[in-house]
């Protein structure tokens, strides 16, 4: 649950930061030419990348939160439920980094693809499956945390 918290947390730090930049250098493009750095989208999207990779490390090392499940269920039943943690987990990182290599941002309900992206979505149906129900994607560990904790209430 905590990586869990962590990716949602690096998601929306990530979005914040970008705005914030976004607001700051104005026409960004300029500025990074008169420097002699051209701003292209691969650029921006391996920026976004290492900004959300960065924030869910340190949530996870350095935050001090402390996430603990003190509710024994069942030996099957914890399995089925790390598993189903895992996969949401692993969806919500993966659409995300995605989203951020096509060069668009979490806000829409599909993944912006770029021409870097096209063949590899064409190719592989669980990256199809990824980019088409982002919004899935982003909803289901919520969705998935606060049916656990539903169930498992006293």
């Amino acid at each position: 649950m905590k990586l869990i918290v962590a990716a949602y947390i690096a998601v929306i730090t990530t979005l914040g930061i970008g705005n914030i930049l976004l607001r700051l250098i104005g026409d960004g493009d300029a500025v990074f030419r008169s420097v002699g750095i051209p701003l292209d989208i691969t650029l921006i999207s391996l920026a976004k990348i290492f900004v959300f990779a960065i924030c869910m490390i340190i949530f996870v090392t350095k935050s001090g939160i402390e996430l603990t499940h003190t509710k024994d269920t069942g030996t099957l039943l914890s399995i089925l439920t790390t598993a189903l943690f895992g996969f949401s987990l692993s969806g919500l990182i993966v659409s995300t980094i995605l989203s951020y290599a096509g060069g668009g941002s979490i806000n829409g309900s599909t993944v912006m693809i770029s021409g870097v992206l096209t063949p590899l979505i064409e190719n592989s149906m669980l990256l199809q499956l990824l980019t088409v129900n982002q919004d899935i994607w982003y909803t289901l560990p919520a969705f998935l945390i606060v049916a656990t904790g539903l169930a498992q209430s006293d």
